[in-house]
């Protein structure tokens, strides 16, 4: 149970594939200025991000590891419309692949009914992942011994609820315990808990679970024993930064919506408590107004991007970021 004798900070990240480098930029930033949240909720990429920032032992390991993703990937000079097709088609290097025709066709034998050729032609399964063991036991571990109050998650999809991976900090600074209620199933830090929470839906299940972004992209919930929540998205959740003039808008402005709406919900319950206690209407010693703030990109990304991250989006994320440091006082 959390002790709310002090003031507390937590931020949560939104993490999207091709998307992350924001998220990272901005988190690097926090690590130079010393910046150190008493929770950090992270979703899907952005526990990437985290995994980099909680390296005590380098100041810079954030920066370093795109520096080296860029040399590598955004620096080859193949426009970023051909790495998606190509990614899209073969599967990115280090982190999945693509199941062939062969392979769904073994897997799908005997195809006896309409049903099963559907399946076969239109697959939910398109991509396995191909990250070791020890990429998720390493995450998991370093997360785990942190003093920073962690919480990944994930989405079961039979239940149809959030997958809180938590560790021993994040349970003693929040409300949050092991077990299951009617908002969250909360389970202790674990290699498999952040591999679900970065199991695509094209990678099927894993565990019953998926990548929790499909649900909540952060959550936000846990994070109201805070004082301040600072909210750091790689996609706004205001107005759109491009108009919609394709179908490749069409579907870009569809995922992204699937992830605004969840923030808006948890957003306006924070917001409507607010306001109750400040008109007076909520007076209930439990309550109490919470301050957020958010850290956001103004650069646009689109469909073709999902796969492919870059530096101006890296320093796009350092730029907020300095400038909600410049102006805003975190408690």
């Amino acid at each position: 149970m959390t002790d709310r004798t002090g003031n507390m900070v937590a931020v949560a990240v939104q993490g999207i594939g091709g998307m992350n480098a924001f998220n990272a930029g901005a988190l690097q930033t926090f690590r130079e200025h010393g910046i150190r949240p008493d929770i950090l909720s992270v979703t899907s990429g952005a526990i990437l991000s985290a995994y980099y920032y909680l390296d005590e032992q380098n100041l810079q390991a954030l920066a370093e590891f795109y520096t080296k993703y860029f040399q590598e990937t955004s620096e080859d000079g193949v426009p970023d419309e051909v790495k998606f097709m190509q990614y899209a088609l073969t599967g990115m290097p280090d982190v999945f692949r693509t199941i062939s025709p062969l392979e769904r066709y073994m897997t799908s034998f005997p195809l006896l009914t309409w049903s099963d050729w559907l399946s076969f032609w239109f697959p939910a399964k398109t991509y396995e992942s191909i990250r070791p063991d020890s990429f998720f036991e390493e995450i998991a571990n370093r997360f785990a011994s942190s003093d920073i109050g962690i919480i990944a998650n994930a989405y079961h999809f039979a239940k149809d609820k959030a997958v809180l991976y938590t560790n021993h900090a994040a349970r003693e600074k929040t409300e949050l315990s092991i077990g299951e209620d009617d908002n969250y199933i909360v389970k202790d830090m674990s290699a498999d808990g952040i591999k679900s929470c970065l199991q695509l839906i094209q990678y099927g299940e894993y565990n019953g679970e998926y990548d929790g972004a499909y649900q909540y992209n952060p959550v936000l919930g846990p994070l109201t024993v805070a004082d301040h929540i600072i909210l750091i998205t790689v996609e706004t959740i205001e107005k759109s930064l491009k108009p919609i003039t394709s179908y490749f808008d069409v579907e870009d402005f569809k995922l992204k919506m699937l992830f605004k709406n969840a923030i808006y919900a948890e957003l306006n319950s924070i917001e409507l408590i607010n306001r109750l206690i400040k008109e007076g209407k909520l007076v209930d010693s439990k309550y109490k107004s919470i301050q957020v703030s958010m850290i956001q990109p103004n650069e646009y990304r689109g469909y073709f991007d999902y796969f492919v991250e870059t530096p101006t989006f890296f320093a796009n994320g350092k730029e907020q970021a300095e400038e909600f440091l410049n102006t805003t006082a975190i408690v």
